[in-house]
């Protein structure tokens, strides 16, 4: 099962007439394994969730043993649960308008090149996290007065993805994502 972003929740189903792989035919696509059941209102009890067995038709696709894990990495802290501690997020609103960072990568040179203007604070840590939590990356950094930092960070030797440039001061986080 997998609650959707249009707040349905999507179910797949094993069809035992057919071993994995599904056989590459027509005969292959049936009623199971071409559609998915969906609850249509997961928040209503009873027969006013409005569950619609193998409603949802894949078209020339299959399921075969359930759906991707695509998490959603936009969603934001949630304070007070686990994933409340990780020290990468986005910045307060106030921090956006007073702060300028940037962090881009370059491919030819290998490198994230980071820019930023008007930080709070004299020093810092630049941090890399990959989209799992990892710390990959961490360099303590002197921030130019007027609030300014330039710098650079080696990519080599890291998967290519996308990972979370943090720059952490002692008065405000700011952070960007960059796609190696």
């Amino acid at each position: 099962m997998k609650l959707a972003p249009d707040g349905k929740i999507y179910i797949t189903a094993f069809d035992e007439n057919y071993n994995w792989p599904y056989p590459d035919t027509i005969t292959a696509y049936t009623t199971i394994n071409n559609n998915l059941s969906v609850i249509n209102f997961p928040d209503s009890l009873g027969t006013a969730c409005d569950f619609q067995p193998f409603s949802f038709n894949l078209g020339t696709g299959r399921s075969y043993y359930g759906l991707p894990n695509n998490p959603d990495y936009e969603l934001g802290a949630w304070v007070g649960s686990p994933c409340d501690t990780l020290s990468v997020g986005l910045p307060s609103q106030a921090a956006v308008e007073a702060s300028f960072f940037q962090a881009w990568y370059n491919r030819e040179w290998d490198l994230v090149h980071v820019n930023a203007t008007g930080l709070k604070g004299r020093t810092g840590r630049l941090r890399l996290f990959d989209l799992e939590g990892r710390l990959v990356y961490e360099k303590k950094i002197e921030v130019i007065p007027g609030g300014y930092v330039t710098t650079e960070i080696g990519m080599q030797g890291l998967a290519n993805g996308l990972y979370i440039v943090s720059l952490v001061t002692e008065k405000e986080i700011v952070s960007a994502k960059v796609k190696k």
